[in-house]
């Protein structure tokens, strides 16, 4: 009898259910399933409380520091982008960056629960970090204090799209000894209909394909999340 407890989709195997006088397909189960991750996921994460998240994870964040130095070490001074764009209907920009002032003007999160949800890989908040997160980036957890970037270094700032005229939030990431290792640029503009966003961070040039592509994702699951989170607070009685 195997021991394996992750049971991976195969080409050959279809599965029905049928259940509460209905069938349902796997693309149904698949949905279900993803609710109940979710679900789980908000437990914990509220749950066990920052300090003993960060214990748990001491190992993993020590391991990702390593790997970012030496991306930062190797890059030079060089960057590269991931970036992911949205198109939006019934929001407009300037609430979006109205939502985000509310939020994250300082690079904290007021609403901790829209911060740690807006992805899976969201851990924790480190307590100590007056803005900041635990999450996945390259393959690896990677602990990292948020600023505001009043200014941007001149080779980061060459990411800025001019035809995007509202600024969702500029912000230095930097590792728990202060390195800087990335930087976030999100922007916005109004458009008949809602909104067009584009978000980017700029990484260590010698970062692999992998971790831009990875990132990428990241980036439309968490900011699709706070899309939603400020659209719903806009339908909200003033």
């Amino acid at each position: 009898m195997s021991s394996r407890t992750d049971a991976r989709p195969s080409d050959s195997v279809t599965v029905e259910v049928h259940t509460m006088g209905r069938t349902f397909d796997e693309s149904t189960l698949d949905r279900w399933e993803l609710e109940a991750a979710r679900r789980a996921l908000k437990n914990l994460k509220s749950t066990l409380g920052a300090h003993t998240m960060m214990d748990a994870l001491a190992g993993q964040i020590a391991a990702g520091d390593r790997f970012h130095k030496e991306l930062i070490e190797a890059s030079n001074g060089a960057h590269r982008g991931s970036h992911a764009e949205f198109t939006v209907r019934g929001l407009s920009g300037s609430d979006l960056a109205a939502w985000f002032r509310s939020q994250a003007a300082t690079g904290r999160f007021q609403d901790k629960e829209l911060l740690l949800n807006a992805h899976p890989e969201h851990y924790v908040e480190p307590p100590e970090y007056t803005g900041g997160m635990v999450e996945t980036i390259g393959g690896h957890l990677t602990r990292f204090k948020v600023s505001v970037a009043r200014e941007l270094p001149p080779a980061v700032a060459a990411y800025r799209d001019t035809t995007y005229p509202v600024t969702l939030m500029n912000a230095l990431l930097s590792l728990d000894d202060g390195t800087p290792f990335a930087y976030c640029l999100h922007q916005a503009r109004d458009t008949a209909t809602g909104a067009d966003v584009v978000v980017r961070v700029v990484y260590p040039s010698i970062a692999p394909d992998s971790m831009i592509e990875g990132h990428c994702r990241h980036l439309a699951i968490e900011f699709r999340s706070w899309i939603r989170n400020a659209a719903a607070a806009s339908r909200q009685p003033s």
